[in-house]
């Protein structure tokens, strides 16, 4: 495969992924700020303090005038100049897409092609605004509808392959930035006997991986911040775990080469496997009573690495 085509399906891939945990964190945190308002002061603020920290935002972006999700939010869901807010993911998806024509089929690029436009459109915009759910959820609803259709008509080649890479390293990338900043700032925060704010507080940080339905399907009940730090990185039939994503992309690159005819593991297929090691014969309990911090930092550095290694090896951006 041309390398210009494995980039741009790459890359396709990784902002739309990007794109819809950017619109999830939003949204959960607008919700946050809604039930918290006049209630308590404080956690709220919190919440847009930690997306702001998870998405590595730089320091002159704005992160709360007394009206966070005024300031923020609008930022990170129409500003064309930040390269984190979900127009612009979107608007770089559609590119690589664009450019690929001949290569992706018409399904595809009809679903990622309405998506930009109606995330483009002025009315819908304007309302978004003063409402923001249904921008958020339009951004989740078509990203999972371009996956769906990627996953239902594309032949699943190297092409496919590099699509899986880039959506399962974007996806452990986000699930674990959610859990370091999270674990840490809510351990920080809370008082641990106030039970109702805790469970609605790590309610939120389910939902901004998509699991809290799959989360309550096997711990019916309170929800606690040990049992969420371990089904969010170890669960190994949860799409969006670490563990999960980790396996797939590892499991895609592995195709890719294959396909080249690579004999030996590529530098990183070397560095997956020893992270996946990792996880699958970790101690959740030693993990998260012991240097959680530490250990999700030395899986995030890992996965860069693998990053910037399939980056180097495929000639990509």
């Amino acid at each position: 495969m041309l390398s210009r085509v494995a980039d741009a399906l790459f890359w396709m891939s990784r902002y739309l992924e990007r794109a819809e945990h950017v619109a999830r964190l939003l949204d959960v945190c607008f919700h946050s700020e809604i039930d918290l308002h006049g209630v308590i002061s404080g956690p709220h603020e919190l919440q847009w303090t930690a997306l702001a920290t998870i998405l590595q935002l730089p320091p002159r972006m704005p992160r709360g005038d007394g009206q966070p999700h005024a300031t923020l939010g609008r930022s990170l869901a129409f500003d064309t100049e930040n390269p984190m807010s979900i127009i612009s993911c979107i608007s770089r998806a559609r590119y690589n897409a664009r450019s690929i024509r001949g290569t992706i089929n018409s399904d595809i690029w009809k679903e990622l092609n309405k998506l930009y436009w109606q995330l483009s459109d002025d009315a819908f915009c304007r309302e978004a605004q003063q409402s923001p759910h249904e921008f958020y959820s339009a951004v989740e609803t078509g990203s999972h509808l371009v996956q769906g259709v990627c996953d239902a008509t594309m032949i699943h080649n190297e092409g496919w392959q590099f699509i899986q890479l880039g959506k399962y390293l974007e996806r452990a990338d986000k699930t674990l930035r959610i859990l370091d900043v999270q674990y840490h700032l809510l351990h920080q925060s809370m008082d641990p006997d106030d039970l109702p704010l805790s469970n609605l507080l790590w309610a939120g940080v389910l939902r901004s991986c998509h699991a809290y339905e799959a989360y309550q399907g096997l711990y019916v009940g309170r929800v606690e911040p040990e049992r969420v730090v371990e089904f969010l990185l170890m669960h190994p039939g949860f799409p969006r775990s670490v563990l999960f994503s980790l396996e797939v992309a590892a499991r895609s690159l592995s195709e890719i080469e294959a396909a080249g005819g690579g004999r030996e593991a590529s530098k990183a297929a070397r560095i997956l496997g020893r992270v996946l090691n990792d996880l699958r014969y970790a101690e959740a309990d030693q993990i998260i009573h012991g240097d959680l911090h530490g250990f999700v930092s030395s899986v995030l550095e890992r996965c860069a690495q693998a990053s910037s290694a399939v980056q180097l090896q495929y000639a990509l951006r």
